[in-house]
């Protein structure tokens, strides 16, 4: 098993356009960016206005997990790779550490394995998309790439469901990263 590639940082002028570029337009897709400009998708976050994101550790989660699990509402979590956009929209499973991996635990839908300890730092980004406001939690790992994805979830007239809204945000006043704040 290989570990993830490390990308190269990006300089003080192409840190200079591409925030420039993200705060005329915020909802680009960050891992189109971050291909483009040959760095880490979160280097292409921390270049979003800064309004718009808050780092955790990647030590919050399993505790992340577990929160929103206990919500017991859907959400969606999404995959992207340069081959496909996997996603899945449904309350998270619960999950549970065993042998290296954070394990969604559950007989249909969702279930899997996770490197948790992989996770280096998660951001919690609120930002338009697709002319909707959207708010995401993006696990990242110690390449500074994404692991996964997940979106607040959403009401029957497309409305951001604003208890997790809250409680996420919630979770990150207690969590934040007192390193990167």
């Amino acid at each position: 098993m290989t570990s993830p590639t490390t990308v190269s940082r990006l300089d003080e002028s192409a840190r200079q356009q591409l925030t420039t570029r993200l705060a005329n337009n915020p909802g680009i897709i960050l891992e189109q960016l971050a291909a483009t400009h040959g760095c880490s998708i979160m280097e292409v976050i921390e270049c979003l206005p800064a309004g718009m994101w808050q780092r955790l550790p990647g030590t919050s989660f399993v505790p992340l997990l577990q929160e929103i699990h206990g919500w017991q509402t859907p959400v969606t979590l999404l995959v992207h790779s340069d081959d496909a956009i996997l996603e899945f929209t449904g309350p998270l499973p619960p999950g549970s550490l065993g042998h290296g991996f954070y394990n969604l635990e559950n007989a249909s839908g969702l279930h899997g394995h996770l490197r948790y300890q992989h996770c280096a730092a998660i951001y919690l980004v609120e930002r338009p998309f697709m002319g909707k406001p959207t708010v995401s939690l993006l696990f990242c790992n110690t390449a500074g790439q994404a692991m996964f994805k997940i979106f607040v979830g959403r009401g029957e007239t497309g409305e951001l469901l604003e208890q997790q809204h809250q409680a996420l945000l919630d979770f990150a006043e207690a969590h934040r990263c007192k390193v990167c704040a």
